[in-house]
């Protein structure tokens, strides 16, 4: 990570709630939220000019505030819990103590205020800590469908039924049943039926790091929202619900919301 790009920020968001910064020949969009722990919706969404215009070397960007302990925040587009938590230094258990209105799954919309606990409260409230199974000790991701390492559809373009989309995850091949596991250790974001996006049966975790995961086309799930959960962790069944040719798992792996490769990840 860029020492003097943090520095700068972190100047910047001491003197104010948000940042500036002045783009730099070689800079993406994505490289720029990365490095301030925001996703590109967040960037986009503080930049209008952002919209439908290709990033310029020069321009001076907003970034969002920051989430400052033992202050109140706005939520913005694009955030979860899970990212601002992990912005603001806090644990994602002490961050729902302090806002008890989202203990039960519900979902926090842009605009919505919560309160960014204080480190001295955050150690009080006794929250529960998620631990990684521990059978073989921990690992940074686990293959979600044990006995099927068949991929049928990989990550980017593909084509179906004659027109050409984006693949923002991979197909994991198994038949109907097979036991779908937790990746990596978190909190149940969604376990509900989403056809309207073609998702079908759906579980969505997210996890302390920024790091989501979504579990798709599932015949059965087997968590609820707002559960936490631990690596390893049966969250559901594969099967064939939703915008599918037959029964297999969906996998998608995004880092606050931009997706990303599984199979860099898992292997």
């Amino acid at each position: 990570m860029n020492r003097s790009f943090m520095l700068g920020l972190a100047l910047l968001w001491a003197a104010a709630g948000a940042a500036s910064y002045r783009v730099k020949p070689g800079d993406t969009l994505s490289g720029i939220a990365a490095r301030a722990g925001l996703s590109v919706a967040q960037v986009q969404a503080a930049n209008p000019r952002l919209q439908g215009s290709a990033l310029q070397a020069g321009w001076v960007l907003t970034l969002p505030e920051r989430p400052v302990q033992g202050r109140r925040y706005t939520v913005q587009r694009g955030e979860n819990l899970t990212v601002i938590a992990a912005r603001a230094g806090v644990t994602l258990g002490a961050l729902l103590k302090a806002n008890p209105q989202y203990q039960g799954g519900k979902a926090v919309l842009a605009g919505a205020t919560l309160t960014i606990p204080s480190a001295a409260s955050a150690a009080r409230s006794g929250t529960v800590t998620v631990r990684p199974a521990a059978t073989g000790g921990p690992r940074p991701w686990l293959w979600p469908v044990p006995g099927y390492q068949g991929v049928s559809s990989g990550y980017g373009e593909r084509d179906l039924h004659g027109d050409t989309e984006m693949h923002y995850g991979i197909d994991i091949s198994a038949p109907h049943g097979t036991r779908v596991l937790a990746s990596r250790s978190g909190r149940v974001l969604e376990a509900r039926a989403d056809f309207e996006r073609g998702w079908g049966w759906t579980v969505v975790l997210e996890h302390p790091d920024g790091w989501i995961t979504r579990y798709a086309h599932l015949s059965a799930t087997l968590v609820k929202a707002g559960e936490l959960v631990v690596q390893g962790q049966l969250v559901g069944r594969v099967g064939s619900t939703g915008r599918t040719t037959g029964p297999h798992l969906h996998f998608g792996t995004y880092l606050r919301w931009d997706p990303r490769d599984p199979l860099s990840l898992l292997r």
